[in-house]
C-alpha cells in the first residue's frame, strides 16, 4: 500500500490537529453487506476491528473511522485536568528492522518516510494531552452520537497525581467515572505510556500499584467493562500482573508501544525537551513483540481459566496482520499507525470477510 498523507497531520502541534479535525479528502465507502457480528464484552459487534487510543483526538476523528469501517474505537486518554502537549515534532519516521522486547531503551535515528504503509515505523511523542473534563466530557457525548449500530465506544483514561489534591489512584477512578458519566461504555486505564516523565508512565510494570487502581476504578464505574492498556512484560511478571488484576478487570489490551532513544542524523536528541529522549515507537517494526504478547496473553488465560478479553495491538499493517491476530485467538484487534495512514484497511478487511 503506498503511502499516503495521514489522517493527522504530522507537521503541525497537537492543538492545531485537535482545533482543524482529521485530514481526509477520500471518499466514504459503502459499508460492506454483512450480517456476521462479533460478541465483545456483552456488545454486538460489527467487526472485531478498531483503533486504539492516541489517533482519535476528539469526536471528528472517531466520527470520520466510525464511518470508514473501524467498529471499536478509543476515545484518546483523557485526564481529570487540562494538560498540554509536548511540543512538535511528535511524530518522526524511524529507521530500524523488527524490533524485539531486547531493543527496548536502545538508540534509532530518525529517517525519511517509507515507501509504503509496510515499512512504516514512526516516533509517537505527546506527553498524554488532555482537555479539561467538561470539555471531553461534551465532546465524548458527541462521539457516542456519531456511532452507528454495531459500533463501541472505549474512553482511555489515566490518573494524574496531585490533581485537585488526589494521589494517582483516587484520581483514576475519579477520572473514570467522568469518563463513563459521558457516555463511555467500557473504560480502559492507560497503564503504558513511555512519554511521561511521571508516575503514571509505566505503572503495568507494578502488580500490586495496577491491582489497587483497578480496585477502585471498579467501585466507581459499577458493571461497565474495564480494560488495563499495557506494554510488554515477560510471561510470569505479566502473569502475576493479570493475577492481581484479575477480580477487577474484563479486558487486557497489548502493547502500546517500545520505548526506544530517538536521535537525528546527528547522534543528538531528536525530539525537542527535558526528558523526550525516550519515546514510544509504533508502527511495523514492534509488530514481533506485540504479536508474542497476544500469545502470552493468551496462554495466561487458558492457565488461569479466566475469561478476560485479550485485545491484541501493536504492528497490524495489514489484512493479513488483522486475521493473524484473529486466529491467534484474540478478542479485538486494533491498529493505529496504519490506521492513520491507511485509513480504508478496516473497510477492505471487512469487504473480503464478508
Amino acid at each position: 500500500m503506498t503511502l499516503l498523507p495521514p489522517t493527522y497531520d504530522i507537521a503541525r502541534s497537537y492543538e492545531e490537529n485537535l482545533s482543524a479535525g482529521p485530514v481526509y479528502a477520500g471518499a466514504i465507502p459503502p459499508a460492506p453487506a454483512s450480517r456476521k457480528t462479533w460478541s465483545f464484552l456483552g456488545f454486538e459487534l460489527s467487526s472485531p476491528i478498531g483503533v486504539p487510543a492516541g489517533p482519535l483526538l476528539n469526536a471528528a476523528y472517531v466520527d470520520l473511522y466510525a464511518q470508514l469501517g473501524w467498529d471499536v474505537p478509543v476515545y484518546k486518554t483523557v485526564r481529570s485536568v487540562a494538560r498540554a502537549s509536548h511540543p512538535v515534532p511528535n511524530c518522526l519516521f524511524i529507521s530500524t528492522d523488527t524490533l524485539s522486547e531486547a531493543d527496548a531503551h536502545s538508540v534509532r535515528a530518525v529517517a525519511p518516510a517509507p515507501q509504503s504503509v509496510a515499512g512504516l515505523t514512526i516516533t509517537n511523542s505527546f506527553g498524554m494531552p488532555s482537555m479539561a473534563p467538561d470539555d471531553w466530557q461534551a465532546d465524548i457525548r458527541r462521539a457516542s452520537e456519531a456511532l452507528r449500530p454495531g459500533q463501541l465506544l472505549v474512553v482511555s483514561v489515566v490518573g494524574t497525581p496531585g490533581a485537585d489534591g488526589r494521589g494517582l489512584e483516587d484520581d483514576f477512578a475519579h477520572t473514570a467515572a467522568l469518563a463513563k458519566a459521558a457516555g463511555a461504555r467500557v473504560i480502559e486505564a492507560n497503564f503504558s505510556c513511555p512519554n511521561v516523565a511521571s508516575a503514571e508512565g509505566e505503572l503495568f510494570r507494578d502488580a500490586r500499584t495496577s491491582a489497587s487502581i483497578v480496585r477502585k476504578i471498579k467501585q466507581r464505574i459499577g458493571d461497565t467493562p474495564l480494560i488495563i492498556k499495557i506494554g510488554a512484560l515477560p510471561e510470569e511478571h505479566l502473569a502475576a500482573v493479570v493475577e492481581a488484576c484479575l477480580p477487577f478487570l474484563d479486558g487486557v489490551a497489548a502493547i502500546n508501544t517500545v520505548p526506544l532513544s530517538i536521535v537525528d542524523a546527528e547522534g543528538n536528541q531528536a525530539l525537542p525537551g527535558t526528558g523526550r529522549l525516550k519515546s514510544g515507537v509504533c508502527g511495523a517494526a514492534i509488530s514481533e513483540v506485540a504479536t508474542e504478547m497476544t500469545a502470552r496473553l493468551l496462554r495466561i488465560r487458558d492457565r488461569l481459566n479466566a475469561k478476560f478479553a485479550v485485545v491484541s495491538v501493536g504492528g497490524v499493517m495489514s489484512e493479513r496482520d488483522i486475521d493473524g491476530r484473529l486466529a491467534m485467538g484474540a478478542d479485538l484487534v486494533m491498529s493505529a499507525t496504519a490506521a492513520m495512514w491507511d485509513p480504508l484497511l478496516a473497510h477492505r478487511w471487512k469487504d473480503s470477510h464478508g
